[in-house]
């Protein structure tokens, strides 16, 4: 097709092969039909994502699949940028594509060398390509003086990164990003543009497409984080998994966080749309009622300094119904790897805390706060006289359970509370994983989700049942999707109990009535 030549192709790795798919006509069809084959499909996706912001990201395994991920901004209309200037002119370089700046003094020991004629800087021992973005831009040159410092942007380009030399960085700021003419669409280099506090524009650097116009890829470039992920050995997971939070605001000096797989929409309401529902605030929604939850109040916070006109609401999607959890404010996402310590003061509400690099993060349950203001839809609310009766700790053998889960930050927290009630357990992050877990470990229980890749928690619990060395193997669903449909459908395929996760009152008691019945069998 043309695409690239033979040279090319020799040089190609894995990752530069699959890119092909998004070059403008590119096909796999053998002929051009009225559905299919004229090349405009993955080209436009992309060109339309990186536009906002956001990347597309292709892996493929032979004979197991492809998946896709769209990574997009959490808010299109204003972003935090970084402000340079080059041969006289301002541009903004998105905050979400800068990994740190570096400067280098003409005085330094380490200095920018040049490799086959293109710069390069040895960062950490690593060695950094490096772009001039007036001479990429084809600007005329600036009269600084070689003596002076070389400022660089450390920027992130999908699976690589590369530095970014500007004759100085001016400030950060929140921009408005503005569409730029049509008539400029075509440049790679931009994404937008923005006006800035003194009347002047700026433009906003596209960081995919500057590496695009310089002929950067993986190949010669610095390999981020997500290359360098560590294994468990036992069990083939990654120890190391990136967990997503959405960071918030509260009448407190503590900074807090929820889950952002527990988000199912952001939303910003006026003060004066808010109705009474009895005592009950509340809002119409989507020609649905949606129950207004103050985080600030079920977390026994002082509500009288929030006074705002227009309320920030985060919708929460529990047993099939919408409930609103209000907050101060909404700040940015948090992406870490650090795992949750329990709350130094257990209150309800609170999962733990997250002790990052930057600062501490206290995690809210939504799932909890929704359950304090309507307990009615508790139904795994267990009596203290049954906990007292049978209580978790030590009242029984140790049981070895398999855990299937596929997200990081459960499979974590989930392991780590069953340990500390003296249980033994292996994990697997989905189905087809644990039924190669199963071919080598010897299990007395089974706690599953139901929503993983390859193989779900109902396909699972079904290669279980039909099996006759598994099938007597007692199995507990525990997922997020806590609708009826769902708990019905688990009791079909042979779930013993279904329970909502994070619940870990409820897990516990599962676990241990279970393991009183498995002693009593024994």
């Amino acid at each position: 097709k043309g695409l690239i030549n033979e040279s090319q192709a020799v040089s190609m790795n894995e990752k530069d092969i699959i890119q092909l798919i998004f070059s403008p006509g590119f096909s796999t069809a053998e002929a051009v039909t009225n559905l299919s084959g004229r090349g405009v499909g993955m080209d436009v996706v992309k060109t339309n994502i990186e536009r906002i912001g956001g990347t597309v990201e292709i892996s493929s395994k032979e004979n197991l699949g492809s998946s896709i991920k769209l990574k997009i901004p959490l808010t299109l209309a204003i972003v935090p940028a970084l402000i340079v200037e080059t041969s006289g002119s301002t541009f903004a370089i998105p905050q979400v594509k800068l990994i740190e700046l570096v400067r280098v003094d003409a005085s330094s020991e380490e200095k920018i060398e040049f490799v086959q004629n293109t710069p390069v800087y040895r960062l950490r021992g690593e060695i950094l390509p490096l772009v001039d973005l007036g001479q990429s831009l084809e600007l005329h040159k600036s009269d600084k003086n070689e003596n002076f410092a070389t400022n660089i942007a450390v920027l992130s380009a999908e699976n690589f990164s590369f530095g970014l030399m500007v004759d100085s960085i001016k400030d950060t700021a929140d921009i408005v990003v503005k569409p730029i003419n049509r008539l400029l669409k075509s440049l790679n280099a931009y994404s937008g543009a923005t006006i800035l506090g003194d009347g002047s524009v700026a433009l906003i650097l596209d960081v995919q497409g500057i590496a695009k116009i310089t002929n950067l890829s993986a190949v010669n470039s610095v390999s981020t984080k997500d290359d360098k992920k560590d294994i468990d050995n036992k069990s083939g997971l990654s120890t190391n998994e990136d967990q997503d939070f959405l960071v918030v605001n509260l009448n407190s000096p503590t900074s807090h966080a929820i889950l952002l797989n527990y988000v199912h929409r952001l939303e910003e309401f006026k003060n004066s749309e808010i109705e009474l529902s009895g005592h009950q605030r509340v809002i119409r929604y989507r020609d649905s009622i949606l129950p207004i939850i103050s985080a600030n109040k079920e977390l026994g916070y002082d509500e009288t300094g929030h006074t705002a006109d227009l309320v920030q609401v985060i919708v929460v999607k529990r047993s099939g119904q919408l409930f609103g959890i209000e907050v101060n404010s909404i700040v940015d996402t948090l992406t870490t790897q650090v795992s949750l310590e329990k709350c130094l003061n257990k209150r309800a509400g609170i999962l733990g805390n997250l002790n990052c690099k930057e600062k501490l993060f206290v995690v809210i349950d939504p799932i909890e706060l929704i359950l304090n203001c309507f307990p009615e839809l508790n139904t795994q609310k267990i009596e203290s006289s049954v906990l007292q009766k049978t209580p978790y700790k030590n009242s029984l053998l140790s049981q070895k359970i398999l855990f299937v889960e596929d997200t990081a930050f459960f499979r974590k927290h989930v392991k780590k509370l069953l340990e500390e009630n003296g249980h033994d357990v292996v994990c697997a992050c989905d189905g087809e994983d644990a039924l190669q877990v199963l071919k080598s470990t010897s299990v007395d229980l089974i706690i599953s989700d139901i929503e993983m890749p390859k193989m779900n928690g109902f396909d699972f619990a079904k290669a279980i049942k039909k099996d006759a060395k598994y099938k007597h193997i007692p199995m507990l669903a525990l997922s997020s999707r806590f609708d009826q449909s769902y708990r019905q459908r688990g009791a079909e395929v042979g779930f013993s109990n279904y329970l909502e996760k994070i619940n870990s009152e409820a897990l516990l008691f599962a676990v241990n009535e279970l393991s009183q019945n498995l002693e009593k069998t024994a």
